[in-house]
């Protein structure tokens, strides 16, 4: 039953596609903003609501999966400290190279990922970037067999490129599936289950160095689990293909259908039409959440020297900050996508971190008393942000580029915050937290103020969009979109562009020249090289189903394209 309606459905696309060729073809051509495949598969879209539930929850609970192997392997790391050291005979200078080394790489990859992303598909955008953190995970892992810490910071780097691109292809692919319904709530669950991860991976990487008296187990597991997510998104790609196509994401097998593969070009000029408001959002969250990450990576450490508490209580302590959120951060999301009101609790958020870092860092409160407040703000820190970029994009063919964008920033925030604290302490008497202290309070003011000049904004760019719950805002977005866009936060402007892209641009080039890591990346050099094959035969074998799948009644001249795809995989493999 299910081949027949999807042969049918075919059909009827067919002919209609057929119909109004002709008079599509001169409006396509003078169109300057959406590409022809993007034109071609909205077409079949529906709205996210309008999707099968069976279909949404399936998707969903293989999307969430795509990214677990690479961030237990993150998450395990930071237990290991005394156990590499010891092993691989090194300094905590070269351990710290070992725990951020990809985040160099992570300041610019996201950008050219989500481009990529949003003309090839997020589904292959996921499969390409699996394939990297295996590779990464299986280099990295022999480094318990041969002692070689030049390996394992290659493995490290190489595991980084497709890490933080995969999270970008879930998030556009959850708003394919739930734009207008629970998206928000997706969000959280994703967080949520990520922090679950993280947590499983912190309690059970000492375990995991003790069985049968080896440590290598703590590298090759997390190795196994990412070769598991590979298969999840290879099971996702077969889901996807098997579903009715006006049910798939756009710019999948559709807009291959409608482009040869060698001309799907991408460029940095996507970045122009991301609108105006994203912009303004990207560029006045600087440092913000590096503020964040300060206080997680060192709080065990303040509670050492400010309160003489143990290593062992304090690294307890710690943990505890993140329980609180598996359970209220999908809560969140769902309020959002039930009531809206987005930006206000970026400023309530604020608040509370304000509070957090004054009680843990100049006060000789009980220590759990602001790690439980901060399980609050946690619980609503990152997404409120992730909520309303598809709001500020108002565009699903623009979302990949958008997250890396977002990613990127991030990134580079944390990077320049955290060498810039380390300083700030070095410097400090008895290397006291207080100047720290007081520096991301002060950032954190800032953001207090930014909840109602977003709020402000968005009611004179977007109408309130981001105060609206998810469905009302996707019907005040298609009543726009039907007069023509007529709200300026959804058009592309030059000067806001030009201005955060020079912002990013500066603050990567900073990140690269105050990093401790190039070491990091100089090890990786020495296997990259290689890799390019790698890449170019698993981009032949993507093609080469694509084309044998997607191409059953071509003709002569297909047919002879698909002898060049032959001879083309033949050679790379």
């Amino acid at each position: 039953m299910l081949i027949s309606v999807k042969s049918s459905l075919e059909t009827t696309v067919s002919s209609g596609a057929a119909d109004e060729s002709k008079e599509s073809k001169s409006d396509i051509g003078n169109e300057i903003h959406l590409q022809p495949s993007i034109l071609d598969t909205e077409q079949l879209q529906p709205q996210a609501q309008e999707i099968p539930l069976r279909y949404r929850l399936l998707a969903v609970s293989m999307i969430l999966l795509f990214a677990t192997g690479s961030s237990f392997a993150e998450a395990a790391l930071s237990p290991l400290k005394a156990t590499m050291i010891e092993e691989l005979g090194i300094n905590n200078a070269q351990y710290g190279a070992i725990s951020s080394a990809s985040s160099l790489v992570n300041s610019i990859l996201p950008i050219i990922g989500g481009i990529g992303m949003d003309h090839w598909g997020a589904t292959y955008a996921a499969i390409l970037s699996s394939v990297f953190v295996l590779l990464g995970a299986v280099i990295s892992a022999p480094a318990a067999n041969t002692g070689n810490y030049e390996l394992l910071i290659a493995g490290r780097v190489i595991m980084g490129l497709g890490s933080t691109v995969i999270e970008s292809t879930q998030n556009k692919l959850y708003a394919h599936w739930f734009q207008g319904s629970w998206l928000a709530c997706v969000f959280g669950v994703d967080i949520a289950w990520n922090r679950i991860t993280g947590i499983i991976a912190k309690v059970t990487a000492v375990p995991m160095s003790n069985i049968n008296g080896w440590w290598g187990w703590s590298l090759w597991i997390p190795a196994i689990l990412c070769a598991s997510n590979l298969g999840w998104v290879m099971l996702y790609w077969w889901f996807e293909r098997s579903i009715p196509v006006q049910y798939r994401p756009p710019l999948g097998r559709d807009a291959s259908k409608s482009e040869n593969w060698r001309q799907r070009r991408f460029g940095l000029k996507t970045l122009y039409r991301l609108p105006m408001f994203f912009w303004v959002f990207c560029g006045s969250q600087v440092l913000q959440n590096g503020a964040v990450n300060v206080y997680t990576s060192n709080l065990a450490d303040i509670q050492t020297r400010t309160r003489g508490t143990s290593k062992l209580a304090a690294g307890y302590n710690s943990s505890l900050s993140g329980i609180i959120p598996i359970v209220l951060t999908p809560l969140v999301g769902a309020f959002f996508d039930r009531w809206g009101w987005r930006m206000i609790i970026v400023s309530w958020t604020a608040i509370l971190y304000i509070t957090v870092f004054i009680l843990i860092g100049l006060t000789k409160v009980h220590p759990l008393c602001p790690i439980l407040i901060s399980s609050f703000a946690l619980s609503s820190g990152a997404l409120p942000f992730l909520a309303s970029i598809p709001i500020l994009v108002g565009d699903d063919a623009l979302l990949g580029t958008a997250f890396g964008v977002w990613k990127a920033f991030q990134n580079t925030n944390s990077v320049l915050l955290e060498v810039a604290a380390g300083a700030i302490q070095d410097r400090s008497q008895d290397n006291s937290y207080n100047n720290v202290i007081y520096l991301i309070v002060a950032i954190k003011c800032l953001e207090v103020i930014l909840g109602p000049v977003y709020d402000v904004l968005d009611g004179r760019w977007l109408g309130h969009s981001l105060r609206m719950p998810e469905k009302k805002r996707i019907r005040f977005r298609t009543d726009i979109k039907a007069q023509g866009d007529p709200l300026i936060g959804w058009r592309s402007d030059r000067t806001a562009f030009t201005i955060v892209i020079a912002e990013l641009s500066v603050a990567i080039v900073a990140a690269w020249v105050v990093s401790p890591n190039h070491e990091s990346v100089r090890h990786a050099s020495d296997i990259l090289p290689g890799l390019h094959r790698v890449f170019h035969a698993t981009i032949a074998v993507f093609q080469y189903s694509r084309i044998i799948s997607g191409n059953q009644h071509a003709d002569r001249g297909e047919e002879g394209s698909i002898r060049d795809q032959d001879v083309l995989f033949l050679e790379l493999c």
